[in-house]
């Protein structure tokens, strides 16, 4: 018997999207900067990060990426708006 194919939840990909900007932001460790109380520092890496994500190449790729795949979310909830993740699936069945 094949298997179904599977299509990640709405949730998953704005997940997604968003871990791929914190992790291009987090460069220099701001999240350990900020949980060590030092706020000046982090908000420095902080600002020089979302600088070098607009101006480098791959910084503008990885800004593209991220609106792509919340936009495939944005289309999936709204074309498939009775979807729901059960229990621990993380994945839907069309």
């Amino acid at each position: 018997m094949p298997r179904k194919m599977m299509t990640p939840h709405p949730s998953v990909t704005g997940l997604a999207a968003g871990f791929t900007l914190v992790d291009e932001l987090n460069h220099g460790d701001v999240i350990g900067k900020v949980l060590k109380g030092s706020y000046t520092d982090a908000l420095q890496s902080l600002s020089i990060n979302s600088q070098g994500l607009i101006k480098s190449t791959q910084g503008r790729k990885t800004l593209v990426q991220a609106v792509g795949i919340a936009a495939i979310g944005a289309w999936a909830r709204k074309a498939l708006p009775a979807t729901k993740i059960g229990g621990s699936r993380y994945y839907f069945k069309i």
